[in-house]
């Protein structure tokens, strides 16, 4: 039980606040000192609100939902008279706001140091020669709300350089945003790094990489041309590009990393890849990156601007539940592969199978889910139903939506009107959407009575969705195979040593073995596990040895361990998308205009305004 200190409290229960706009900027300082700290000092200078001024740092990163505590990361903290520098008294109010007295202050600036040393897309790093940093984790904002101006400097050990969208402020080497969400949705690369960028319609799109060694042909070259080719076909979407410049910022980890993907921002997104993506570009780029870089750029639009109204505006304290994200990541994964395959990227087959993964990847799933209930269900990351169930079942979702408008205009309109429609009547006039709007406008294409039963039965309902049927519209053949097969339970990533647990199904014989996110699976049996290709030799050497017991060999750390376990069985199916023979040409043209974005003309999804290119 925490002692309240008698003070502090006496001037706590006589407080009195004043809410209202900070009319000057907040001035935050960005410091690193020692590197090999692995600590950020960090300082904010902002107006007092009476007797009693309350700072709070955000607990979540808009695009990352879930909640990640970033008070947890801060020690050393103070707080000082703004003018004349003299100490004043705090202590928290509750798990990341602190309750600073401000009596006869009009200003106050806080203090503290940030421990950076997580590789993740949400937080923060720092290393000898870079670092990383989000802004909801380093920026305090002042409990009266987000409504300020901001202006950032930082002080960084020589030769050290900055990337980030935050807009020139006036003064040589600073940095300013409108308001609190503008600043902590631009993540900053700090240090040593490699960057480049290429002119697309009089604005440059940049790509930020580090380690700096690593950006270097071919993978530079192809990592700008393929940028180059979406913000080309996503400006002639939207009517132009929302941003003034737009920045891909990449970390190739080094170290040892069980996860790579991508968090999205307003005019930039951050990257976490493998070294390895870089060194062999001809394979990785179009299995992966390409994938990751699509899918992250969408969203420039679709959430970072067309917005569930249950995120608009965002609010840091707290989870912001929406039943939407089918629409604002499964769409967006959709298309993702739409941008592939419409810019060159990718060839059909390409993309078609990316679609029946996504059929596999829902229907290994141990039970349909509504993907609203998925939605709602990602801030707790659910254990039986996979985390990315509403990226999958969403990206199919658009896909037969996209076939169902096709063929009700004569392909003269599809799902590409429905998101401009988002973005021309809700972001542009400062709105978000609610599913009323999603529908209503697909509705105007297919009537209210087949969106209320598509609605019904597959989003807010849990029925297989309609494959055969709807994809015979586009000329494409669906078929499935019943598959029995020895399991084993565990998703397995590479790295530098060998294969390591990635993640572990719940109630699996490797669940019941004890195996571990993070261990190092060396042996199943008479299966080495060297590669990618040790579940197929693993299903060919068990195919009849259902609840034979095996020893199983890791490493655990720097131990080496071992332990038995049962050989499992699972049932799967396995799909089959491919083009009928027999299409009609009205099939073929549908596929074609769905694959092509032809017939019909450029979005009406209004227009920006012209703009000078920013370098």
């Amino acid at each position: 039980m925490k002692r309240a200190r008698a003070p502090l409290v006496a001037a706590l229960l006589t407080a009195t606040a004043v809410v209202g706009r900070a009319q000057e900027p907040v001035q935050y300082r960005v410091q690193v000192e020692d590197p090999g700290s692995r600590l950020y000092h960090v300082e904010a200078t902002l107006p007092t609100t009476g007797d009693v001024t309350l700072v709070s740092l955000p607990s979540w990163t808009p695009g990352h939902y879930k909640l990640e505590n970033y008070a947890r990361f801060v020690r050393h903290f103070a707080a000082v008279d703004g003018q004349s520098g003299a100490p004043l008294r705090w202590d928290k109010a509750d798990k990341d706001t602190w309750r600073i007295v401000s009596r006869g202050a009009s200003r106050v600036r806080v203090s503290f140091d940030y421990l950076a040393e997580e590789v993740g897309l949400s937080q923060s790093l720092l290393r000898e020669d870079f670092g990383f940093f989000n802004g909801t984790n380093l920026f305090v904002f002042p409990e009266t709300g987000y409504d300020f101006p901001a202006v950032v400097t930082f002080d960084l050990p020589a030769g050290w350089k900055v990337a980030t969208e935050l807009a020139d402020g006036d003064e040589p080497g600073t940095f300013r945003a409108r308001d609190y969400h503008e600043l902590v949705d631009n993540p900053t690369f700090l240090g040593h790094f490699g960057i480049d960028s290429t002119l697309v319609d009089n604005t440059w799109i940049r790509l930020a990489v580090y380690p700096e060694d690593r950006f270097r042909e071919p993978a530079k070259g192809m990592a700008l041309e393929a940028l180059g080719k979406m913000a080309t076909l996503m400006h002639e979407w939207f009517g132009g590009p929302p941003y003034d410049r737009y920045t891909t910022l990449i970390y190739l980890a080094q170290e040892q990393i069980l996860f790579f993907g991508g968090l999205e921002h307003a005019e930039s997104h951050f990257d976490i890849l493998p070294v390895v993506a870089f060194e062999r570009p001809e394979f990785t780029f179009r299995s992966f990156l390409y994938r990751l870089l699509s899918h992250e750029y969408y969203h420039a639009w679709n959430v970072k601007r067309i917005r569930p109204v249950q995120l608009w505006p965002y609010a840091y304290d707290r989870e912001q539940y929406t039943p939407l994200l089918w629409v604002s990541e499964g769409i967006t994964d959709y298309y993702a592969h739409v941008i592939l395959v419409r810019t060159g990227l990718w060839s059909d087959e390409a993309f078609w199978e990316a679609m029946r993964e996504a059929i596999d990847n829902i229907e290994r799933q141990p039970a349909h889910e509504a993907v609203e209930d998925a939605s709602l269900n990602s801030w707790i990351e659910p254990v039986f139903i996979s985390e990315n169930y509403y990226y999958d079942k969403g990206a199919l979702l658009g896909l037969l939506l996209d076939i169902r408008i096709r063929d009700a205009t004569n392909n003269r309109h599809s799902l590409d009107d429905v998101m401009a429609k988002l973005y021309r009547e809700r972001f542009q006039r400062d709105r978000g959407f609610t599913t009323d709007d999603f529908l209503g406008y697909v509705s105007e294409y297919l009537g209210d009575d087949f969106t209320e039963s598509f609605y019904r039965r597959y989003v807010d309902g849990r029925e297989p969705l309609p494959f055969r049927e709807t994809f015979e519209r586009a000329g494409m053949g669906f078929s499935s195979d019943t598959i029995v097969e020895p399991f084993f339970g565990v998703a397995l990533g590479r790295a530098q040593d060998g294969m390591r647990i990635r993640s572990v199904e719940p109630g699996s014989e490797a669940a019941r073995a004890g195996l571990q996110p993070g261990d190092l699976l060396e042996r199943v049996g008479s299966v080495e596990v060297t590669d990618g290709d040790w579940a197929r030799a693993f299903r060919s050497t068990y195919g009849d040895s259902t609840g034979v017991e095996v020893a199983v060999a890791f490493r655990r750390g720097r131990e080496d361990q071992a332990t038995r376990a049962r050989i499992g069985q699972r049932t799967r199916y396995q799909h089959r998308l491919q083009p009928l023979d027999d299409a009609s040409p009205d099939q073929r043209a549908l596929r074609r205009g769905l694959l092509t974005g032809e017939p019909g003309g450029r979005i009406d999804a209004g227009t920006s305004p012209a703009r000078e290119p920013r370098p």
